[in-house]
């Protein structure tokens, strides 16, 4: 069972309960909420690991509410997937420069959407290793960038 939550911002309510039913059947836990606002206070109270995010919604649109996520550094790992019905290659553009992780076009395809959120949940969960055994390497004396060229694994 997996049970990572998962974050789906749409602010039409049978795109949610959608999206919710396909994340739920491969065993997410899924949280609501219907724009940007809604989606930033969500975050407070339980960090996703990851967040499935429409672009077009009231209040706040997509790009601003993933700008203002990766703005704040104790959000800022947390993948994000664009979903939008504008899929040319300008909209896809601007929701990896507002800083989305990944897009999907609408409408979605249930074995795409739960491909992608499968892969960037498993990517907040090794970037959170990561910061763990960093942390727990400098704890101990070890230089982390040390450990790593001995691996041969310096990536500037």
């Amino acid at each position: 069972m997996n049970t990572k939550p998962i974050l789906v911002v749409d602010d039409n309510k049978i795109t949610t309960k959608l999206l919710k039913r396909y994340l739920e059947s491969h065993g997410y836990e899924v949280m609501v909420a219907h724009d940007g606002i809604e989606c930033l206070e969500a975050v407070k109270e339980k960090k996703p690991y990851a967040i499935v995010l429409d672009v077009m919604m009231p209040r706040m649109d997509g790009y601003e509410t993933v700008r203002n996520l990766k703005a704040n550094a104790e959000d800022a790992l947390i993948p994000v997937v664009i979903v939008t019905a504008l899929n040319d290659t300008a909209n896809q553009l601007k929701s990896i420069e507002a800083g989305a992780d990944d897009f999907l076009s609408k409408p979605i395809e249930e074995k795409l959407l739960v491909a992608k959120v499968r892969l960037l949940s498993n990517l907040n969960i090794a970037q959170k290793k990561v910061i763990a055994l960093t942390a727990a390497l400098d704890g101990a004396g070890q230089s982390s960038e040390a450990v790593l060229t001995q691996a041969g694994l310096n990536v500037e």
